[in-house]
């Protein structure tokens, strides 16, 4: 891959199913599919009741570029993303990251609500890689951006949604990652 690319996604497809009980089933033939080559390409087709939530993506996005994914609800955009940044494994296709990758695609899920703001800081900035010197070193910065003010030293679970959202924003936008994965967080 040329140096200079950032995100090669070749041919990338992910497919559901609508029926929770055969989602199940497909689930356990495809877990032990991955240790049969031969069943591998039984992967790649439809069974009934599935169908593509992405189908063949490809795209490549050199470093200083923006990729905006629009299209309606159900479209794809947040199951693509999210096979970007690892979270679900796509069923087709490859993808290559290269760099420093911060999501904001769900902002906020994983802070603990008994917790204080300033705790969820620390262990919001250590799920994403940030040590704690960096973020001694960056602390003051996220504070200031989050914009909680008081609230800081009180328990997550006593935020608007707003505010654990801008919180979760402060922590990654101070990451300075080479890939920035957004998912509907620009109201932020």
């Amino acid at each position: 891959m040329d140096g200079d690319i950032l995100i090669r996604a070749d041919g990338v497809s992910k497919k559901y199913c609508r029926d929770l009980r055969r989602s199940l089933g497909y689930g356990v033939l495809d877990i032990l599919g991955e240790f049969n080559p031969a069943r591998r390409s039984a992967r790649a087709s439809l069974r009934k009741k599935e169908f593509w939530a992405n189908d063949g993506i490809t795209f490549e996005v050199r470093r200083g570029q923006c990729l905006g994914l629009v299209g309606r609800n159900g479209a794809g955009k947040s199951t693509l993303l999210k096979m970007l940044n690892g979270l679900v494994k796509p069923d087709g296709g490859e993808i290559e990251m290269r760099g420093r990758v911060a999501a904001l695609i769900e902002l906020g899920a994983g802070f603990n609500p008994l917790l204080t703001g300033l705790e969820n800081i620390y262990i919001n900035a250590a799920v994403l890689g940030l040590g704690r010197k960096e973020v001694d070193d960056k602390l003051d910065s996220i504070i200031e951006f989050s914009e909680i003010g008081d609230f800081l030293k009180m328990p997550v679970q006593s935020y608007s949604s707003g505010m654990k959202v801008r919180l979760g924003f402060a922590v990654a936008v101070h990451l300075e990652p080479d890939i920035l994965l957004l998912d509907e967080i620009l109201a932020v």
